[in-house]
């Protein structure tokens, strides 16, 4: 078990504070840190402290694309950013890798291009569960956790960074769990104890002029929370939000707010998402929600979810701890949740790499502080509400995927498909786009989705027209 060892560093006009950092060597290990300020400070900050670890990234990253980096920085850079303060984020990124070093060949483009591995290179299964009501004891209302799963070559991923967000300008505190250099949101929670994250469904990835990227999806239901909305209102808020957008690559995307408030979108490459999947009395008494990367409609338990259904099955209450341990160490990272109420949580996180966890408490995350505290104060729960007892219809599901590349929709049914159970295996190299299927360099190509449209795209512009 690893503990915030109190390492600091000089914070004054840095606008940070390293809490804990255990690096090797190659800097692969973890770091946590507290930035505050406006957008563009809390960015230039992370620029400043990981500036060679980015600047590693994006070399990878260039290797990586090849000749379509070029087009890749033009697609993405014309995509939606208009998520709150976040391309002044990526601005103060540039800066501070700049500040550091001066004759860095970076810019926005380059950082946006980085920030959207979740879209372009995301491939494998990912496992998340929560509980609340029943199921929870003591001063805990809510216990949340999500694995994310895949492979990849990148060595950038190996130092994890969670990163305590703490804005001047009333937007909400919040905590990213990510990589150098990352604004967008992997796994995120919000001051009000909603943990975002995406899984694989339908990822196929398309090129949208204006389109909305997944991981930058999460970042906006994260963080735009109205201000004084209150709780029972956030997920409704969301569906407003994602239902006009227009996505690049198709996902699930978890809102798990606490005490069953939440949910679980389908949105589809080139289209939308659809009204939330919310929580069935007819499934563990609405108490429960469970996402792999198959379809359900709530009343039973998803493919590749059943050592997480078993685990319910075994009893009540639980506890951070099971709840965390449950999902083993196989995982690209790990991030468990303890909620008791607005900014009172513990976390729990580990990752590729790491020999124990960190465990940490929001109150010390955002104890250095020097501004008042950020976003509204509780938000509540309106009287007489709670979780809508009912599910829309799930998104159709088009059957085990073909393994193709232009299509590597998840469906745990496949032959070889991992159970998504607790593992410290690295998963074979199988493309069975279920479980957690981390595969090897050889088999794993991370730019495969991008790659490809960038192809089509090049495809088209040098077509000749008929005579």
């Amino acid at each position: 078990m690893l503990a915030l060892s109190g390492v600091s560093s000089p914070a004054g006009a840095q606008n940070f504070e390293i809490l804990d950092q255990q690096l090797d060597a190659n800097r692969h290990g973890y770091t946590v840190i507290h930035v505050w300020g406006s957008h563009r400070q809390m960015g230039r900050a992370l620029g400043e402290v990981f500036a060679a670890d980015i600047l590693d990234g994006m070399q990878e990253v260039r290797t990586e694309l090849g000749d379509m980096y070029g087009t890749a920085r033009t697609v993405i850079a014309d995509t939606d950013w208009s998520a709150r303060g976040i391309t002044e984020e990526i601005a103060g990124v540039v800066e501070g890798v700049r500040e550091v070093e001066p004759s860095a060949d970076i810019d926005d483009a380059d950082i946006m291009v980085l920030n959207t591995f979740g879209d372009w290179g995301y491939y494998g299964g990912c496992r998340s569960h929560q509980c609340w009501g029943s199921f929870v004891s003591g001063a805990t209302r809510t216990l949340s956790t999500r694995r994310l799963d895949f492979g990849t070559p990148f060595q950038a991923v190996l130092h994890h960074v969670l990163v305590a967000f703490d804005p001047d300008d009333g937007s909400p505190r919040w905590v990213n769990l990510a990589w150098p250099g990352y604004v967008t949101v992997i796994t995120g929670v919000n001051r009000y104890g909603t943990l975002v994250s995406l899984h694989d469904y339908g990822s196929s990835f398309q090129i949208v002029s204006g389109g909305l990227l997944r991981c930058v999806a999460t970042r906006l239901v994260l963080c735009d929370v109205p201000p004084g909305l209150a709780l029972d209102r956030h997920l409704a808020w969301a569906e407003g939000e994602l239902a006009s957008a227009t996505f690049t690559t198709g996902t699930f995307i978890n809102y798990y707010v606490p005490e069953g408030l939440g949910g679980v979108f389908t949105c589809t490459t080139a289209g939308s998402c659809n009204s939330a999947r919310r929580p069935r009395s007819e499934y563990f008494g609405g108490e429960v929600l469970i996402t792999t990367n198959s379809q359900t409609d709530g009343t039973s338990v998803p493919s590749g979810g059943e050592f997480m259904d078993d685990y319910y099955q075994q009893g009540k209450p639980k506890s951070l701890a099971d709840h965390f341990q449950l999902m083993g160490t196989g995982g690209l990272h790990l991030l468990s949740l303890d909620y008791r109420g607005e900014q009172d949580m513990t976390m729990w996180f580990t990752g590729r790499g790491l020999s124990g966890r960190v465990e940490v408490e929001w109150s010390e995350l955002f104890a250095g502080s020097p501004q008042p505290d950020g976003g509204n104060s509780d938000a509540g729960v309106a009287d007489g509400s709670g979780p809508d007892g009912g599910a829309d219809q799930p998104a159709s599901d088009d059957g085990p995927d073909g393994g193709t590349t232009s299509d590597h929709a998840a469906d745990s049914s496949e032959s070889g498909a991992d159970d998504g159970s607790a593992s410290d295996r690295v998963a074979d190299s199988d493309d069975d786009g279920g479980g957690c299927a981390c595969a090897t360099r050889s088999a794993y190509h991370p730019g495969h989705l991008l790659l490809l449209a960038l192809a089509l795209l090049t495809s088209r512009r040098r077509r000749k027209p008929r005579p």
